[in-house]
């Protein structure tokens, strides 16, 4: 199999699917956090395959995408589903969830990752309080990230978990570069917490001068896998519930 072309963490803006334009409303603005519990998944989802162009299937309300970097020539392919799944329940035992599924792997190490930056309800990831604002590490030691997660694989029931590592990035080009990274999530079956200042991150340099020298209007939270060989393992899902950015 022969790749036409490999894409990064970045949406092409010729495709209509990762361009959609989620609008922030007036409440979300002045409260200055962003929710989302995913009780209005209704089963879409958006599937990607090597690194192609992401086919959206049902009704999706999320502005989510996929990314992957792959040899130019593998064996095999690599087929990445992100789900608004109402099939699952979360950990307040109500089903809707963000799942993002590394359905297919290829015989080839890679680099894939799954991106979220809104829904329909709550509009972009914005962070209102910064705009206008020179922003210090102060600012990022009130400015909390909290979500529940849990790790499933539907092709081997037994599997004891997976890892994924965690960035929250700005709306810019290259945005990996100026992400603030807060390193390796390890997910097991059970529901954990994830709650963290951005003051607790790595990259704060680069991610402020970004922030006070572009004022982002939005920002979004990336979770990526860069996997050998050995590491690639079909079926690997990460499930996220209960997501809250926040200015405490």
């Amino acid at each position: 199999m022969v790749m036409g072309r490999v894409v990064g963490d970045e949406p092409e803006t010729s495709n209509p699917e990762q361009v959609q334009e989620a609008t922030p409303t007036p409440e979300d603005q002045l409260e200055g956090q962003f929710k989302d519990d995913f009780s209005a998944a209704g089963g879409g989802r958006q599937v990607q395959v090597d690194g192609g162009d992401a086919v959206s299937e049902g009704d999706v309300h999320s502005k989510m995408f996929s990314f992957a970097r792959l040899p130019r020539e593998i064996p095999g392919h690599l087929k990445l589903i992100m789900t608004e799944d109402d099939s699952t329940s979360g950990p307040d035992e109500k089903p809707g969830v963000l799942r993002m599924e590394i359905a297919e792997v290829p015989h080839a190490p890679s680099i894939l990752g799954f991106v979220y930056q809104g829904n329909e309800t709550s509009g972009e990831i914005t962070m209102p309080e910064w705009e206008g604002n020179q922003i210090s590490l102060n600012d990022l030691r009130r400015a909390f990230i909290t979500f529940r997660f849990r790790a499933e694989n539907r092709e081997d029931p037994n599997s004891l978990g997976a890892t994924f590592k965690f960035r929250f990035d700005p709306g810019v080009p290259k945005s990996r570069r100026f992400g603030a990274d807060f390193g390796t999530l390890i997910a097991t079956s059970r529901w954990r917490t994830f709650r963290r200042p951005l003051a607790s991150a790595d990259n704060l340099q680069a991610f402020l001068e970004v922030v006070n020298g572009e004022n982002p209007k939005a920002y979004k939270l990336v979770w990526s896998q860069e996997n050998t060989l050995s590491d690639n393992r079909a079926g690997d899902s990460l499930l996220i519930d209960d997501l809250e950015i926040s200015v405490e």
